[in-house]
């Protein structure tokens, strides 16, 4: 019972201390319990000014706490955010730097091979100025070869077409050439003319596949061997007969031989034309022009530096090489093919000539076989 008792006393005591009133539940009013109310309520007002105190500290130090946490939480957020820019950045600056890198190099590489493929020196097969100048230079000789040729056959007293005042006249002049400069020993031991410094050179046909200068001895040989070959001068007719029957059957006669001669006339002119030196070519003929192209790629010096340019060529640089060589190969086949017609119209022309002798014969036994038809008919 007494237990029970202080349990109820300290349960009321508690509950006047928490609503401050205390005093309202004891009971007797002496001296004691005024001062034990006293006391209570002192104790009391401290710690309800404790409690308030520490409510508001407590308050106080919640609210800087959560304005901390808040802020350590926006910072912390802000710094992961900066990080996660800074490593966005940095990532996509690297990619930029790679791309950028990727890039130079790529450029770098066109610019090396744009340079080796058309440097002069790597991309254009050998000496591409040079070779193309040296190229045109041939054509250019070579056609003017063909000119010239064909000056020497209208100059020469046998040119298609051409008669002279007397044949004899003529045959003299050429005579007395070939004792003024192409006297051989024999004539001069035989006291017709005075060993010359080209004996017999009018009647030597390897000079014509010798080089010599415009001009010179040597050519002048060659001129007078190519007149010789074609043979005597045809006389011109006088203008009275003209007219008759003979000299029309002369002049058939004369244009059939000047169409057969004029093949082979031509053919000689080229071969010396193609063996004259010119200045306009350096010196050179135009047979000495295309040996120097040739030797570039099969012997002399240049054929070595040929060589030695290909092993630095890329591969464009060799088939431009290439494409040059193609090119020379074409035209030297076209200059074969111009020589093959020359050497066909050489050939026919021999066939028609050697058919003459067979002309007088064939026809009389024509003649007899048409004569024969008509007997048989006439019968």
């Amino acid at each position: 019972m007494k237990a029970q008792k202080k349990i109820i006393a300290a349960a009321v005591l508690s509950t006047t201390l928490g609503s401050g009133v205390a005093y309202a539940a004891l009971y007797g009013f002496g001296p004691a319990e005024t001062w034990t109310i006293q006391q209570i309520a002192a104790q009391t007002a401290e710690v309800s000014g404790n409690i308030a105190a520490f409510g508001t500290a407590f308050s106080t130090q919640m609210q800087t706490k959560f304005e901390q946490i808040i802020s350590s939480v926006a910072v912390a957020t802000k710094q992961e955010a900066l990080s996660a820019n800074i490593v966005s950045d940095g990532t996509r600056q690297a990619a930029e730097q790679l791309v950028n890198a990727v890039r130079a190099q790529r450029q770098s590489d066109q610019v090396a091979t744009a340079y080796l493929n058309y440097n002069p020196a790597t991309g254009q097969g050998y000496d591409p100025c040079g070779t193309n100048a040296k190229n045109k230079t041939m054509d250019i000789a070579f056609e003017s070869a063909a000119v010239q040729a064909k000056t020497t056959v209208g100059m020469a007293d046998v040119a298609p077409g051409r008669l002279v005042n007397s044949t004899a006249q003529a045959m003299q002049a050429r005579r007395d050439t070939h004792r003024s400069k192409f006297c051989t020993a024999a004539e001069a031991s035989a006291g017709l003319c005075s060993a010359s410094q080209l004996p017999g050179g009018d009647t030597n046909a390897a000079l014509l596949f010798d080089a010599a200068p415009a001009g010179s001895l040597q050519t002048e040989a060659r001129y007078a061997y190519i007149q010789h070959v074609l043979g005597a001068p045809d006389q011109k007719l006088e203008k009275s007969a003209g007219g008759t029957p003979a000299g029309e059957a002369f002049m058939v006669v004369k244009n059939r031989k000047d169409a057969l001669l004029s093949v082979p006339a031509y053919s000689l002119a080229m071969i010396d034309a193609a063996n004259t030196q010119s200045a306009q070519f350096g010196g050179k003929s135009p047979n000495e022009v295309l040996k120097l192209r040739v030797n570039q790629y099969f012997g002399g010096k240049e054929a070595e530096q040929w060589s030695g340019s290909m092993a630095r060529q890329t591969q464009r640089g060799l088939l431009v090489e290439a494409a040059k060589m193609a090119g020379l190969e074409v035209w030297i086949h076209h200059k074969q093919y111009e020589q093959n017609q020359r050497l066909e119209a050489n050939l026919a022309a021999l066939l028609l000539a050697s058919a003459d002798k067979l002309s007088g014969p064939l026809e009389a036994q024509y003649q007899k076989v048409l004569a024969d038809t008509d007997n048989v008919t006439v019968k």
